[in-house]
């Protein structure tokens, strides 16, 4: 398993997850990206292979819900409004 491999998965996971319009389904997709790779950062062998696969798979369901998602496009959440600075006195 080649470490360029798995990289090129995370980014594209990252990549497909931030597409998503909806705030709460993005930031849960970027955690389980995360998480997942953190779980399975000490895997060799058949278990890393493994997890490659689910990653594919993953990535595959990421662009098919990030494609759903934004066909219904929403207001923007209150959390991704940018808050106007406070003047310094």
């Amino acid at each position: 398993m080649s470490s360029t491999r798995v990289a090129t998965l995370y980014r594209q996971l990252l990549s497909e997850a931030k597409r998503i319009n909806h705030y709460n389904v993005r930031e849960y997709a970027c955690r389980r990206v995360k998480a997942g790779f953190a779980e399975n950062r000490g895997a060799s062998g058949e278990a890393a292979e493994a997890a490659y696969q689910r990653g594919l798979e993953d990535l595959a369901m990421l662009r098919r819900q990030a494609t759903i998602y934004n066909m219904y496009p929403v207001e923007s959440s209150v959390m991704e409004t940018a808050r106007p600075t406070l003047p310094q006195t």
